[in-house]
């Protein structure tokens, strides 16, 4: 294939089933949960995929059990791997243990390939295109040099870049600092945020509905169960797709034109009151909107790429993911989001605190909570690459703030320890 042939770096970042040999599907491994139906080791085949390498529940794997499956996305690292197992010239063919475990480096660099191309796009260049191009070169190695990669020193140079070019477009906009905040179930509905600062933050079964959320870095952001309902999420910097997936909007939801809306979005606002988010609602009635223009356009409804979980951090959060099966941690919207958000919400409907929508409550250092902290997704960022890993119910871009608390049945009362 010549360079006119060969597709845009965009383009080969969105994954693509019909050209993928399945791998998702048998090279990485999951486990039972409310993500999973069954348990399924690695190199396993799934017993769902067909002989021709097809889901055969594809339309319906939230319904048959397999919701990890539906946040998954490989990030177009399938399509690469199994092109060059199966190479067009006469000989021998790349042995499937080889050509797993080259999928399972591939899609980790593929994900941080895909952030660096979000940051190039943001600032037409600079060095975040410089380092894209040297990576992208670097997947086309032989398997040997691609099995040899040290995702973590990647991750290293890269979260850096893309937290410049996160400060950089978000200067000026005096967007709030919500790093690493936990927002689990806070109640942010039609809250202003563009520009906001929240890397690694825990979203988990947060109210987001008609919030603004243009220009704000949701590297690594847990959305999990987060009601994204009428919410802008258009030129949000560093959203991934598989973070959407995890999280449950609605046809009035705008996204950026890079990613697909979720097919299992409705495709009518569930509430009907969510035919613009509130700052263009607010402006319409001649309040004044945000500084610096905006809105985005409605992306169309796409087909469900990703299946099966990566198994790291698969999710946005920060670039990154590592062995693993379905699932990592961005993804991780599905698995581990499943049994802990009934819980969560159990607690605050029992009385549990839901933070204010217009007044969250970013981690405070020192202060004590009650629970065990769980492992979230960590963030990008300098000392603290994005990463990921390949395990069932995580996605591996997923690498984010560290988030996760186990608060006992739901969040703690105001003022009590």
């Amino acid at each position: 294939m010549n360079e006119e042939e060969r597709p845009g770096r965009s383009d080969r970042l969105r994954a693509d089933c019909e050209r993928c040999a399945g791998l998702c599907c048998v090279a990485l491994p999951f486990a039972a949960s409310a993500d999973f139906a069954v348990h399924k080791p690695a190199g396993q085949r799934c017993a769902n995929l067909t002989a021709e390498n097809r889901c055969s529940i594809h339309a319906r794997l939230r319904e048959s059990g397999f919701a990890g499956c539906s946040v998954f996305d490989c990030f177009g690292a399938g399509q690469r791997v199994s092109a060059r197992a199966t190479p067009r010239t006469p000989g021998p063919r790349m042995p499937e243990s080889l050509m797993f475990a080259v999928f399972r480096v591939t899609r980790q660099l593929h994900e941080l390939l895909w952030l660096l191309t979000e940051a190039e796009a943001v600032e037409g260049g600079g060095e975040a295109g410089a380092l894209a191009a040297e990576l992208d070169a670097l997947i086309d190695e032989d398997a040997d040099t691609v099995l040899a990669v040290d995702v973590e020193a990647w991750r290293a140079r890269v979260g850096p870049v893309l937290e410049r070019v996160s400060e950089r477009a978000r200067r000026g906009l005096d967007g709030r600092d919500l790093a690493r905040a936990d927002l689990m179930g806070a109640r942010l509905r039609g809250a202003r945020l563009r520009g906001a600062g929240m890397r690694g933050a825990l979203l988990i079964a947060a109210d987001l509905r008609d919030a603004d959320l243009r220009q704000a870095d949701l590297l690594g952001a847990d959305l999990r169960d987060a009601d994204v309902c009428g919410a802008d999420l258009s030129g949000a910097l560093f959203l991934t797709q598989p973070q959407l997936n995890a999280a449950h909007g609605d046809s009035a939801t705008l996204v950026p034109d890079t990613l697909v809306r979720p097919a299992h979005w409705p495709d009518t606002s569930s509430a009907g009151q969510h035919d613009a988010p509130r700052h263009r609602r607010d402006s319409r009635r001649g309040a004044a909107g945000p500084a610096g223009g905006g809105g985005g356009r409605r992306s169309g409804h796409g087909k469900r790429t990703g299946r099966g979980a990566d198994g790291e951090r698969n999710g946005t959060g920060a670039a990154g993911s590592g062995d693993g099966g379905p699932g990592d941690r961005a993804q991780r919207g599905a698995r581990n989001g499943g049994e802990r958000n009934g819980r969560e919400r159990g607690g605050r409907e029992r009385g549990g605190q839901e933070r204010d929508a217009r007044q969250p409550d970013p981690q405070r250092p020192g202060s004590r909570r009650s629970g065990s902290r769980k492992a979230g997704p960590r963030q990008l960022g300098p000392g603290n690459p994005a990463g990921g890993s390949d395990a069932p119910g995580r996605n591996a871009s997923d690498r984010r703030g560290d988030g996760r608390r186990d608060n006992g049945g739901g969040p703690r009362r105001r003022g009590r320890r």
